[in-house]
């Protein structure tokens, strides 16, 4: 708001001594009692003569005239001291009119200074002397109006009489003195359109003249809320306000960038509310181009130049241009990097429609423009033009055609160059659409006809650069020919290739547009076989193709025929002779332009190196040139792919498997010999498809069936192939647990027989996880081989046993590896119970893989327990005995799992002493084996009698086992169980446990002891424990004593001395607690 009683003690001071200095006498007695005012009060005001107030003026003009020069001028003219003679009245029409026309160009001035109390001062002159507030309503009130929510808005609106005007509706302030919101305004605007145009008017920059800021924006802010709130927008509201629009954007007028912001806001508010008549947009069109081609002229900053670029956008996208004219578009190009403000456009917005129709636009006037074509390159290698690519290629050849009918044409060549400049830049990025797009134009165009020349001809007339060579091979009509949807034109067209020396031509320009090359390894992908063989038929592809692009689609083309024939058809035989000639094509053409490409050629033939009746022929010849690959496992292996006359016509299913074992066989050889230089390679080829991994499996399979003396090759053929076996069976999906179930390791040879035979079989992922399940037998085999030959060797020197057993332990499908794992165990480790007991105490293992380690154990307990007698079953039985005392670790586990698989366990274990007691009893050797006396065969069976309490609560077995082993008797044990273990008994048990598991880590200690100290003080007769009570002090009294700081115990450690002592406090009174050391001790 003003300060307008802030000023008014000054001013009233101000006035009192002009007064006094002009010596002024009283004024007549018929002085009016009020006058207009914007300073003082009505009454006040009636005091104040008016040469009082022209000093006032004048101080506040020169306080203006520091804000803004422009004032100065009218110290001489409005605020002369002249002026105080002036009557409105008495002057004639042309001199009021020249005094009009002054005072509304101040009052234009002063619309954008009027919150300074300098403005008012001068204001109040211009009341008094010039009775603006009668004579000049129009201009006052639009000067007001930017502050219409100030006090000094309603002091003038309240001088003013609006009587029947345009600005009747400011009664309501008038009567209130309340300052109107900026809301009242639009509503009015929008009721009466006129004051709507007015406001567009008087904000509208004139050439010698701009308002302020505050008059711009408030005036900007009116139209933008009117426009946007009116609810249809007709042609009689927009020709209102584009006056304002076209002014603000005129460089000639030189407008700032508060106008054009505001034109560029009402355009965007058009564009999307209005439906704007053609003239009109395109000339809207033109004039914010012009805008922002100055604006980028004059290095305005970037954003800005976004923001006027996306005016027109909106006014292109909004209004459905059809076609953008010549003169906005060659203002467009022409500024600097417009496409690149096109392309960061397009990341942050869909403006796809105006870059269709900006590039579409290009294309018609680039026919005739060179710059335009130019930028129309540039355009499209810069925006994301894929989906109207079909549009482009539309003109383009649109303007072929008819330059192409043209008689001796002149411009015919210029047209071609023309048109091959716009493809290639297409083709860069899109030349997937550029094809179809071509296609599809053949296709529908209507000139294609039997009766006149074809599309395709028309269009080699202007593409034809060499007008030495025969048109019927030119590179334009083979380029378009090959393109064709008709296949019989397509075929056509390679086979010209293949007869001419056109290829040659192309190596010595390979930048050419038309990259024949790509177009005919194109056609080895086509849908009819006879265009795929016609463009086999071409002599010197390889020499001139991406050497990977032509072996993929050799590769491709392989893959195709042979499903075709495996589905079998009319198609069949054709598809046989396509992939006979695509594998000569690859051996005897392409390894020879690309020898390094040898490993690949291989990989891409092994898949059809297993024989199968329906793929004989192409089997046949892979196998033939497989020979011929530089590639060390074929060049090794003495394949065989010969039959005689009669067979290759009805070959028995015998002999093909007979062939395939031959090979597989010769592969097995090769393989075998040095297994670290192949099995990646091997692996690879593996995962191409499934017949890939069948052929990879068998040969893996054979390999480790092959009689050898020396079995090294194998054991490094088995660490080496593990890796590669697991993640093949990642890839099948074994369906069922019984698979293999009848396969035997006696009878693998057998096997691979009969799964040769099968290979025929449709369901390649059921035959290839059997030959998985023999190859694992095979592993164990070998496995179990060597250690029978090598009886001293350490078993955990051998990682590859452990692989596997963590492997079936933790398979998805371990049920299927079950009688792997017993096999692994009893035969292939030397020492099972010292292989498999660090499954079961080693603290890392995940409760998993315990529980599972357990389950095997159990197995073989059963397995053991219901064998015929033997020396070797005797043996193993007093190993699985002697590994009670490890299994308190697991039978203590917090998991629920593992103790329940512990449980197993124990009663496995209780079967076996069964069986170990018959034997033993048989054969009379009872003193050869103390743990098959009685009383362990009833604690056995005592624990498994609880097995439903074990397995529930981990709490419950030290309590238990506690209270059988402990000479003291109490409730939780039968009382029958203790006449049947006496003392002496039970303290060798309790020795028996102590003296195997104090051999374990410390964390097997301390679970071991933890479940047995509720025995109390007798666990320190067992010498194990107190040497190990001993040893742990003195290493805490080293540490502690700072002699020896490498003593410092573990956690593991500091927790048994804890138990230990807690058993010691606990058995012995506290004041005897020093003599019971020293007994200890």
């Amino acid at each position: 708001a003003t300060p307008i009683p802030q000023a008014m003690a000054s001013i009233a001071s101000q006035l009192q001594a002009i007064k006094s200095a002009l010596g002024s006498t009283p004024e007549s007695t018929r002085r009016p009692i009020t006058r207009p005012s914007v300073l003082f009060d009505a009454k006040e005001a009636a005091d104040i003569d008016l040469r009082a107030i022209l000093p006032i003026a004048l101080s506040g003009l020169e306080h203006l005239t520091g804000v803004d020069e422009r004032f100065a001028r009218y110290s001489s003219t409005l605020f002369s001291q002249t002026s105080l003679e002036v009557n409105r009245e008495q002057q004639t029409q042309k001199e009021n009119d020249k005094l009009n026309k002054s005072i509304s160009s101040y009052l234009r001035l002063l619309a954008g200074y009027l919150q300074l109390p300098a403005a008012l001062k001068t204001l109040e002159y211009l009341i008094r002397r010039y009775l603006v507030h009668v004579y000049n309503v129009d201009e006052l009130l639009l000067c007001a109006l930017p502050y219409h929510d100030t006090h000094a808005f309603v002091r003038i609106v309240q001088l003013v009489n609006l009587g029947n005007s345009k600005w009747t509706f400011l009664d309501g302030v008038k009567s209130s003195g309340a300052p109107p919101p900026r809301n009242v305004l639009v509503q009015q605007c929008i009721r009466d359109t006129s004051l709507l145009e007015t406001f567009s008017n008087y904000a509208a920059p004139k050439k010698g003249f701009l308002h302020s800021r505050t008059v711009v924006c408030f005036c900007t802010a009116v139209i933008v809320e009117c426009l946007g709130a009116i609810p249809k927008l007709d042609s009689n509201i927009v020709q209102r306000v584009v006056g304002y629009v076209f002014d603000s954007l005129n460089p000639d007028i030189g407008a700032d960038r508060d106008y054009k912001a505001g034109a560029l806001m009402i355009v965007g508010v058009l564009a999307t509310r209005a439906t704007l008549a053609p003239k009109l947009v395109q000339d809207l069109i033109i004039f914010v181009a012009r805008a922002a081609q100055h604006d980028a002229l004059e290095s305005v900053d970037l954003p800005w130049l976004r923001v006027t670029v996306m005016a027109i956008i909106s006014l292109v996208q909004s209004q459905s241009v059809q076609e953008f004219r010549k003169k906005p578009l060659m203002i467009l190009k022409d500024i600097r990097d417009f496409s690149g403000v096109l392309s960061v456009l397009s990341s942050e917005f869909n403006i796809e429609n105006f870059v269709r129709l900006y590039v579409e636009s290009l294309v018609d006037c680039s026919t005739s423009d060179e710059s335009c074509h130019v930028h129309l390159i540039e355009t499209m290698e810069t925006l994301p033009i894929k989906n109207f690519v079909e549009r482009i290629v539309r003109k383009v050849l649109g303007n072929c055609i008819k330059a192409s009918r043209v008689t001796d044409n002149p411009d015919i060549n210029r047209t071609g160059i023309w048109a091959k400049k716009i493809f290639a830049a297409i083709e860069k990025k899109y030349s997937c659409e550029l094809r179809d797009a071509i296609r599809k134009f053949l296709e529908e165009s209507e000139i294609n006809s039997v009766k006149g020349d074809s599309t395709s001809k028309l269009l080699s007339l202007v593409f034809d650069e060499s007008k030495s060579m025969p048109s019927e091979i030119s590179d334009a009509n083979i380029w378009f020919s090959l393109d064709h949807p008709k296949a019989v034109v397509r075929q056509s067209a390679l086979s010209k290739i293949a007869k001419s020396d056109i290829l040659k031509k192309n190596t010595a320009n390979p930048q050419k547009f038309i990259n024949m090359q790509d177009a005919i390894i194109r056609s080895l992908y086509d849908d009819d076989l006879s265009v795929v063989q016609a463009a086999l038929s071409i002599e010197g592809l390889a020499a001139i193709s991406s050497p990977r692009g032509l072996l993929k689609a050799y590769d491709d083309l392989l893959v195709k025929c042979t499903d075709i024939i495996h589905k079998g058809g009319s198609k069949a035989s054709k598809a046989c002779d396509v992939a006979v000639s695509c594998l000569e094509k690859m051996v005897m053409e392409y390894q020879v332009h690309h020898m390094e490409h040898a490993k690949d050629i291989a990989t891409v033939v092994f898949g059809l190196l297993i024989v199968h009746p329906k793929t004989l022929k192409v089997n046949l010849k892979a196998l033939e040139l497989a020979k011929k690959i530089q590639w060390d496992f074929y060049a090794s292996s003495p394949l065989v792919y010969e039959l005689t006359a009669p067979e290759v016509k009805n070959v028995p299913l015998e002999s093909i498997a007979s062939i395939n074992m031959k090979n597989i066989q010769a592969f097995a050889e090769t393989f075998l010999s040095n297994p670290n230089k192949h099995v990646e390679w091997l692996a690879d080829c593996g995962n191409r498809s499934s017949f890939s991994r069948t052929l990879f499996l068998l040969i893996v399979l054979q390999a480790l069936l092959i009689p050898t003396e020396v079995l090294d090759k194998q054991v490094n053929l088995c660490q080496v192939c593990l890796p590669a076996l697991k993640n093949e069976w990642s890839h099948i999906q074994p369906k069922g647990d019984c698979i293999g179930d009848e396969i035997s390791i006696d009878n693998l040879e057998k096997c691979i027989t009969e799964l040769v035979k099968h290979i025929f079989n449709n369901d390649t992922d059921a035959l290839n996880a059997r030959i998985l399940v023999c190859i694992f037998w095979g592993l164990l085999r070998v496995q179990s081989s060597y250690v029978k030959q090598n009886s001293m060797i350490d078993a955990g020197e051998n990682t590859a046993l452990d692989d596997l057993f963590m492997y079936f332990i933790t398979s998805p499908d371990n049920n299927i590896f079950q009688k792997h794992l017993q096999y692994l165990v009893a035969n292939c480790t030397g020492a099972p119970i010292q292989f498999i007991s660090k499954y079961l105490v080693d603290e890392g293992l995940s409760a998993g893989v315990q529980a599972e380690s357990l389950l095997v154990l159990a197995s073989i307990c059963s397995t053991c327990a219901l064998s015929e007698s033997s020396s070797m079953d005797e043996s193993l039985c007093m190993q699985l005995l002697r590994l009670f005392p490890s299994l308190i670790v697991p039978l203590s586990h917090e998991n629920k799992d593992v103790r329940s698989s512990a449980m197993k366990f124990i009663e496995g274990l209780s079967l076996v002493w069964q069986r170990l007691s018959t034997s033993v009893s048989k054969n009379g050797n009872n003193g050869k084996f103390p743990m098959s006396s009685p009383a362990f065969g009833v604690f056995l069976e005592s624990l498994a009698n609880q097995k439903a309490m074990i397995s529930s609560d981990a709490r419950f077995l030290p309590a238990y086992i506690s209270s059988m082993l402990s000479p003291s008797q109490d409730l939780m044990v039968p009382e029958n169980l203790h006449e049947r273990i006496d003392q002496p008994t039970k303290d060798a048990i309790l020795n028996f446990i102590l003296h195997s598991s104090l051999k374990l880590s410390p964390y097997g200690k301390l679970m071991v002891l933890s479940a047995l100290k509720g025995v109390g003080s007798i666990l320190f007769k067992a010498e194990e424990v107190k040497s190990l009570f001993l040893y742990l002090l003195d290493r805490r009294s080293q540490h502690q004593s700072g002699h020896d700081s490498k003593q410092i115990l573990t956690t593991h450690e500091t927790q048994i001395l804890c138990l230990l002592l807690e058993v010691i406090n606990t058995s012995v009174q506290q004041d005897c607690l020093s003599s019971y050391l020293l007994w200890v001790c």
